[in-house]
């Protein structure tokens, strides 16, 4: 972990920093190998000043970085940055921060479970607009968009410049999308896409998570299983359990099996109380259905 930045300038490199594409052993490549930890002196073969960040590091005295994912059921819950004054990371140190992440993730699920369990029913704070430029700099940004970073600090940025990568790395998809639980127990939505007029940039709009997001952050963090979601899914819809058996293809028995699991691991006794955690919304259904919701907490048909 890393202090604060000692001054304005050192943290607009850092920030521009974030935002340079091709870097080495960054998280977006952890996830997408599926790997837990990696060490920069390692993956750059002794040549750590590769990585752009280390404009920054090296002044400080840095001399090696290792990144690691927090995973907890195939689902990356968040990352860590260490960073050594001296010398180099090695498998000591991978031994000991895999045996510590194990732990880590569990906690950062839990916290996300208990920043989205506030339901946040309002927002009064306006989306912010960033937009990335080919080469991963920070090309512009709406007003709103500086104060939510003032207001979130490093974490905001580094989810922001991760989910740009994601479509640089991936120009196939449609779009990327994050979230965030903020020091004041707000959960953020962030969605990245390609824009139609230069498809090398990349627009990053950052908003405050509507009911509808924070009910599957909520499924996510409980940890259901994909049949416990289809079956979640249409108990929210209201649906009986021979209608539910019925549209699953299994018996009722069964069915009832995976509500006594849902029930049990959502800590609930009945369907009311099931509608009461997840939000009632009359869209809250839809998120089971495959249809993500718009930045604007509407549905994309």
């Amino acid at each position: 972990m890393t202090g604060a930045p000692k001054d304005r300038e050192t943290e607009r490199r850092l920030y521009e920093c974030e935002f340079s594409q091709g870097e080495p052993s960054t998280l977006l490549s952890l996830i997408e190998r599926r790997q837990s930890v990696a060490i920069l002196s390692e993956v750059t073969h002794g040549e750590v000043g590769r990585a752009t960040r280390f404009e920054v590091f090296a002044p400080m005295g840095v001399t090696d970085e290792l990144r690691a994912m927090l995973w907890v059921d195939g689902v990356a819950w968040g990352g860590v940055v260490l960073l050594r004054v001296g010398g180099c990371f090695g498998a000591p140190d991978v031994r000991a921060v895999r045996h510590v992440t194990k732990h880590a993730a569990e906690a950062v699920r839990l916290a996300l479970l208990r920043g989205a369990a506030a339901r946040p029913e309002v927002v009064n704070d306006p989306p912010g607009v960033l937009k990335v430029g080919g080469d991963g700099t920070l090309v512009s940004l709406t007003a709103s968009a500086e104060q939510w970073l003032t207001r979130t600090g490093p974490a905001l940025r580094f989810a922001v410049s991760t989910a740009a990568a994601a479509i640089r790395e991936r120009p196939e998809i449609s779009g990327a999308r994050s979230r965030l639980v903020t020091d004041d127990g707000h959960v953020l939505s962030i969605h990245a896409s390609a824009m139609a007029d230069d498809p090398d940039a990349v627009v990053v709009i950052v908003d405050k998570a509507r009911p509808a997001e924070v009910s599957s952050l909520l499924v996510d963090a409980y940890g259901l299983t994909a049949r416990q979601r289809d079956v979640l899914g249409r108990i929210m819809l209201g649906r009986s359990m021979s209608q539910l058996a019925h549209s699953l293809g299994i018996s009722e028995h069964t069915a009832q099996d995976h509500r006594k699991a849902i029930y049990d691991r959502m800590g609930v006794s009945s369907r009311s109380e099931l509608a009461a955690l997840l939000q009632f919304e009359e869209y809250d259904p839809r998120v089971w259905g495959e249809i993500p919701p718009s930045p604007y907490g509407g549905f994309l048909e």
